[in-house]
């Protein structure tokens, strides 16, 4: 078995698993197996009951929800180190989203039953469990309000802002996968790039590159009364 597919690399990774002692990711190691996945398939779909923790030790997984009218919404896309499953620890009701593999993956699995046993035992991994439900929620609530109350691009412009760093934008995933996240269509994200791009805020290089000029105006797109 190659070391990049070995479970205790994946399992380490993780930043709910940082803090705990050697024995108890040890334990966690000792309940894990992984799964290597194509581009196109799917961890799960709307109405599967999870049996497990799925951690991302490679590839790309996008999380998405459908509407009534068949639209697709894009809720989030994990990568290494990110994890999905985890409401299932606490609830056993059916799942309303799909998780599907956007390019050739390697996931680490961990059974839900053997992880509840650890929880019992462990307050740290207990608690950096609530930790990141938490978070997760304070997110998913700031994107139904982003969805909502914004335009379109004040949107694009706190994407970019979200994804840059050092004033670089890099596009790990498609302009459809991107505007679905943020609630638009990918014309209107392409229209609204090129719109920021008139006014010099920023330099589009690529499809997949962009360089931030003017983050103080992208604020002000977002935040128009912010001084």
């Amino acid at each position: 078995m190659k070391k990049n597919l070995e479970p205790s690399n994946c399992i380490k990774s993780v930043p709910i698993f940082k803090n705990l002692s050697e024995q108890e990711l040890n334990q966690i190691i000792m309940i894990s197996s992984h799964r290597k996945l194509e581009k196109g398939q799917f961890i799960f779909t709307a109405g599967d009951y999870i049996q497990n923790l799925y951690v991302i030790h490679q590839g790309k997984i996008k999380i998405t929800r459908y509407t009534e009218s068949g639209k697709e919404q894009v809720i989030r896309i994990l990568s290494h180190g990110d994890f999905l499953g985890e409401l299932a620890l606490f609830n056993d009701s059916k799942v309303n989203t799909y998780a599907e593999v956007l390019e050739p993956a390697i996931v680490c699995l961990v059974e839900h039953k053997d992880l509840k046993s650890l929880m019992a035992n462990s307050p740290t991994l207990s608690f950096k469990m609530l930790d990141e439900l938490s978070n997760r929620l304070e997110k998913a609530e700031a994107l139904i309000e982003h969805n909502n109350l914004y335009s379109a691009i004040a949107k694009v412009s706190k994407l970019l802002l979200d994804l840059q760093k050092n004033g670089i934008v890099r596009f790990h995933t498609t302009k459809v996968n991107l505007s679905s996240q943020i609630g638009i269509t990918p014309e209107t994200f392409s229209r609204k790039l090129k719109e920021l791009e008139e006014q010099e805020y920023i330099d589009i290089i690529n499809n997949k590159l962009i360089r931030i000029k003017d983050s103080y105006s992208l604020e002000l797109l977002i935040n128009p009364d912010h001084i």
